[in-house]
């Protein structure tokens, strides 16, 4: 039986776009399977993917995160559909910080086949901006759609000769960086309206510029899909999933997240090979049998002890309820 994988604090909550303290919180009220060695914690690696799509259902993700996910899966996709490369392809000129990137990875590790379920993928893409929807002059709508400042969704209109997807100048999807927007809007005098011709996606300005649309041209497909993805005309919506499952098999195809996961787990095979050796013949868990190992019994009644105590002056300080 093979040695199950294990995690170290700073690894999971690094997976889990947590803090290194929740993730102790996490611990101490048992909702990640662990044991404790005399190196740390030893938190198993099924445990905190659990965990992570558990999050990922319970609140939106950050517009960076989108963004990021948004970014490799476009790049994923581009460099698959060319002449495969001779060698790795790095990550890194696509989501410069390295922490978000390996999240993001782990995150889109875990994500389900869109066509078998596109919940995670609406959620996921949903947080990317505040979507407002606007009325603008009919005879303002081509000016507005050649502003230097705006990104257009341009995947309604190359589908529209394939698939018959509606699509048009009378009915704009825009993307504008939270700074310009306000601006916008009063340039061309638009007006919030349920049922209006424009779509404005607005992205905050905490999301990097190498992440962000570029103005004044098409935005990516996998952002284009978003849009589709919150139409009512179920053809949209097709197409979006067809083009994220295109997106998600690439990252595969260019060995992204086999990279991801490689890594992974020689940081585990260290972690847990350190901590073996740190211990006690007496304490060393056997192979494959990491869920069942017990700590002695006053070592675990003075843990349980403190972190009850833990749990509960942070709780005092809304620490808990602030990222649960």
């Amino acid at each position: 039986m093979t040695e199950p994988q294990v995690l170290s604090v700073h690894e999971a909550a690094e997976a889990l776009g947590v803090s290194m303290q929740r993730v102790r919180q996490m611990l101490h009220v048992g909702q990640l399977a662990a044991r404790r060695s005399s190196a740390g914690w030893l938190i198993q690696a099924d445990s905190v993917v659990g965990r992570a799509r558990n999050l990922h259902r319970g609140r939106p993700a950050e517009p960076q995160t989108a963004w990021a996910a948004i970014g490799l899966l476009a790049a994923a996709a581009e460099l698959a559909s060319r002449k495969a490369p001779d060698g790795p392809v790095p990550m890194a000129p696509v989501v410069a910080d390295r922490k978000l990137r390996h999240r993001v990875l782990l995150m889109l590790a875990a994500m389900p086949d869109p066509v078998a379920d596109e919940a995670p993928w609406r959620r996921l893409l949903s947080s990317r901006g505040q979507v407002r929807r606007l009325w603008i002059h009919p005879g303002m709508l081509e000016r507005l759609a050649a502003d230097p400042k705006v990104s257009n969704s341009g995947l309604r209109a190359a589908a529209a000769g394939t698939d018959g997807l509606a699509g048009g100048p009378d009915r704009l999807e825009l993307y504008v960086g939270a700074g310009d927007a306000d601006a916008l809007i009063r340039r061309y005098r638009m007006r919030d309206d349920p049922h209006g011709q424009v779509k404005l996606v607005i992205v905050p300005a905490s999301v990097p510029a190498e992440l962000s649309p570029i103005p004044n041209s098409l935005v990516s497909a996998p952002a284009a899909s978003a849009d589709l993805l919150e139409e009512d005309d179920a053809r949209a919506r097709h197409a979006a999933i067809e083009q994220l499952q295109f997106s998600q098999r690439a990252l595969h195809a260019v060995g992204w997240l086999d990279r991801a996961t490689a890594t992974l787990a020689k940081k585990q095979e260290g972690v847990q090979g350190a901590a073996n050796r740190s211990l006690p013949s007496s304490e060393v868990a056997p192979k494959g049998h990491l869920a069942s190992y017990e700590e002695p019994g006053h070592r675990k009644n003075q843990r349980a002890m403190a972190g009850n105590a833990a749990i509960e002056a942070a709780a005092g300080h809304g620490a808990t309820s602030a990222v649960s």
